[in-house]
């Protein structure tokens, strides 16, 4: 996993969730990225990889699987080329204020660079 390519500012909190809950806000930070490559956990399931760790902004446990690939009935050709990079999304069940309807998390995202060892 690599580091962010994108940055707004915001502070990366420290490792306890915060004791008011943070409010949803859709927003990154290189440093989410460095610390989720340097504390999640990675494990193959079946066609996935998933990721376990706490969100880097809230802090929460979250779960996030990552599809190298859609898998269909009828075959096609790849349209691009697979760079392997990938935007994850916190996904935690913990409540965060101003969170749209039908979302889950504290609104938290990052990319990470997904290289698989063979």
């Amino acid at each position: 996993m690599a580091d962010d390519r994108r940055r707004e500012d915001t502070t990366v909190q420290g490792a306890e969730p915060a004791a008011e809950p943070l409010p949803y806000a859709e927003v990154t930070d290189a440093g989410y990225a460095a610390r989720v490559a340097e504390t999640f956990t990675v494990r193959q399931f079946g066609p996935a990889v998933l990721l376990d760790g706490d969100c880097p902004r809230c802090q929460h446990p979250i779960t996030c699987p990552i599809v190298g690939e859609v898998y269909r009935r009828e075959e096609e050709a790849p349209t691009t080329a697979d760079s392997g990079y990938r935007t994850v999304l916190c996904g935690c069940a913990a409540d965060h204020p101003a969170r749209p309807d039908g979302l889950t998390g504290c609104g938290a995202y990052w990319t990470l660079l997904l290289e698989v060892e063979a």
